[in-house]
């Protein structure tokens, strides 16, 4: 009898394969980023290499995770919901990962070290992450609709980081102590002078790379939130 279940069994698998679990794997994805921005904002205190090393091995890890969910997707034969919908939630979830190489990555190369404006725009990532990362661990169960308020948080990554950036760029061109230098028209003052417009130039430069983050985090709340509301 067990050998007539399990040839039953294995006819039918054969015929209607499991479906994968899409949502875990997805959340997978999700662990990484969380993981990455808790380096992030570990690197923005200290400036370690080794801590900028794990951002960028993390970024590796993700992306080849996102390779073989694609492929999984693409090879499913029945998912939970839309292809597209999912597609957009595996592309989505790990984007932040790419601008938090970068952004590890050009502070050590350009020397730019950190200040109170990237710490706290690496803290506002964080706390999207999380958000996403929390949500896509409802999804599927009672606590499903519960998500929607996590998709919230992502969505708000975008205005969040915003403010912090315009304030960033604000308190960057103050430069009234710098053009008072200049009207001594001393060799000093313009080099002085020069320093600090490459000073502007490189800190803009992570500035945004942090703002850009903030709106990719956006379009990850926005596809989190049309997957709780198709499946609520």
């Amino acid at each position: 009898m067990g050998g007539s279940n399990s040839f039953i069994s294995g006819i039918t698998n054969a015929v209607f394969p499991r479906m994968p679990n899409f949502y875990g794997m997805i959340l997978e994805q999700c662990e990484l980023v969380s993981q990455a921005s808790d380096a992030m904002v570990d690197f923005m205190q200290t400036s370690s290499k080794s801590v900028a090393d794990k951002v960028i091995r993390l970024e590796s890890e993700e992306d080849a995770l996102k390779a073989r969910n694609l492929d999984v997707l693409a090879n499913a034969f029945a998912t939970p919901l839309d292809r597209e919908d999912l597609q957009r939630a595996m592309t989505s979830v790990g984007v932040t990962m790419t601008y938090m190489s970068t952004i590890v990555q050009e502070m050590q190369t350009l020397g730019v070290p950190s200040d109170q404006y990237t710490m706290e725009m690496a803290v506002l990532l964080r706390e999207a992450n999380v958000a996403l990362n929390r949500g896509y661990k409802k999804l599927g169960g009672k606590d499903t609709p519960l998500a929607e308020s996590d998709a919230h948080v992502a969505v708000q990554a975008k205005h969040n980081l915003d403010k912090c950036f315009r304030r960033a760029l604000a308190e960057l061109f103050k430069a009234d102590k710098v053009m008072d230098g200049l009207k001594n028209d001393t060799a000093d003052s313009k080099m002085e002078a020069m320093a600090y417009v490459l000073e502007i130039f490189k800190r803009r430069e992570i500035y945004r790379h942090l703002s850009d983050a903030g709106h990719e985090l956006s379009r990850a709340g926005n596809f989190l939130h049309d997957i709780v509301v198709k499946i609520s």
